[in-house]
């Protein structure tokens, strides 16, 4: 075999005896946090319990359209249709969720091997994911997101894993994220943007076109059926969570690239300096959040207590997007693909905005950039493999030391 890895072709195989053997423990400390009641983002119990068990109990219970009366959970109703159909108990719910979390963990290290990722580094990614207290604690405790980020990672990864027919499981698996989650509908378009710049005009119709109609359909059917939550009209963005969901974003898929380091102070200060006027006025533009928002709603509240304005949060927000502009620039598609989610997170919010919000998208846009530059760019794969660590490695810390003020 070659000493140089092709796009096809790894150095080496990988030892598979110690993969497996990280296989088995993840299954062993999954099964012992869900035999414990672990509740590693410390929300994913309280949701599960006052929402999710409810809607699935008025599911079980209600006919259809009264179930769509009813319900007060902005989540599409596949999740609870799925857990009804086969016959799952709570506890059989929080399994299914375990399940579907550990597929998707072993999803992304066949991937990453696949891409040529060293067994030590593909391991660590797919540790990174496992442990994610924003995936992990979810699907401990039975959440809706754990089917659609399955969804998603079959959706994206089938293809690079397989041949012949599943190369178009994308067209269904895609679209089905929106009947569990709706707001899976910006992942759907984002990897729509990767199908137009390849013209691949075969897998992007279909997909856009069914995405589209379940979005429609479950907005319309709510709409007629006002449930709590759901009958809204379509929210206007807010600025201020789509600037921080922008920043975060940017912070955990793009700040990392080599091509970031080659800027000169001096183009740095200038680039800040052009940005953060911006960023101050659209941050003003908007109310303060009503729940989340990280360090920047704390810096508010401080500097809301001596200025008449904000300044501090903008600044950081300025700061990241200066610091990561080589790479925005250079990969415009990851960019695009960014602010859709962003935007996405801005209107579905309602005026909120938490961390498990967003990394709901950085993990699919994570893995649709190593697909499309992971075999060809070594050098990419390694940032943002060291991204996702750092990113899980915050996570975890966040959550563990204010989950609630998040």
């Amino acid at each position: 075999m070659n000493a140089n890895t092709t796009e096809t072709d790894i150095e080496t195989q990988p030892p598979w005896d110690l993969i497996a053997l990280l296989v088995l423990a993840f299954i062993v400390l999954g099964w012992m946090a869900l035999a414990v009641s672990y509740n590693p983002s410390r929300g994913a119990q309280h949701t599960f319990e006052s929402l999710h068990s409810v809607v699935l109990h008025q599911y079980q219970t209600l006919p259809w359209r009264s179930f769509l009366t009813e319900m007060h959970s902005r989540h599409g109703p596949a999740f609870y249709a799925l857990v009804s159909a086969l016959g799952l108990s709570l506890e059989g719910m929080r399994a299914a969720g375990l399940v579907m979390h550990l597929t998707s963990t072993l999803l992304l290290l066949q991937i990453a091997l696949r891409l040529g990722t060293s067994w030590q580094k593909a391991a660590l990614l797919a540790s990174a994911f496992f442990a994610s207290p924003f995936q992990f604690g979810p699907a401990l405790w039975g959440h809706p997101e754990a089917l659609a980020m399955l969804l998603l990672v079959l959706g994206l990864a089938v293809p690079r894993l397989t041949r012949g027919l599943s190369r178009h499981a994308p067209v269904v698996l895609l679209p089905l994220t929106v009947t569990v989650e709706p707001s899976g509908a910006a992942a759907v378009a984002a990897s729509c943007l990767d199908d137009w710049r390849r013209r691949r005009w075969l897998a992007l119709l279909p997909k856009a076109g069914v995405a589209l109609l379940a979005l429609l359909t479950i907005h319309l059917t709510w709409r007629e059926m006002p449930a709590r939550g759901l009958s809204d009209a379509l929210p206007l963005p807010h600025a201020r969570a789509f600037l921080i969901a922008l920043a975060l974003l940017v912070l955990g898929l793009q700040a990392g690239d080599r091509i970031n380091r080659r800027v000169r102070p001096a183009v740095l200060l200038h680039r800040f300096l052009l940005l953060w006027p911006g960023v101050v006025v659209l941050y003003a533009l908007s109310p303060a959040l009503v729940g989340g928002g990280f360090v920047f709603s704390r810096l508010d509240r401080i500097e809301g207590a001596l200025l008449a304005g904000h300044l501090a949060s903008p600044a950081l927000i300025a700061l990241v997007l200066a610091w990561s502009w080589n790479a925005l620039r250079s990969d415009r598609l990851a960019s695009a693909q960014i602010l859709i989610c962003a935007a996405a997170l801005a209107c579905a919010g309602q005026g909120s905005l938490y961390l498990k919000d967003v990394d709901f998208f950085f993990w699919p846009l994570l893995l649709m950039r190593l697909l499309r530059w992971g075999a060809r760019r070594p050098a990419l794969r390694e940032s943002l493999l060291q991204a996702a660590i750092l990113w899980t490695g915050i996570a975890l810390t966040l959550a563990t030391l204010s989950y609630p003020t998040l």
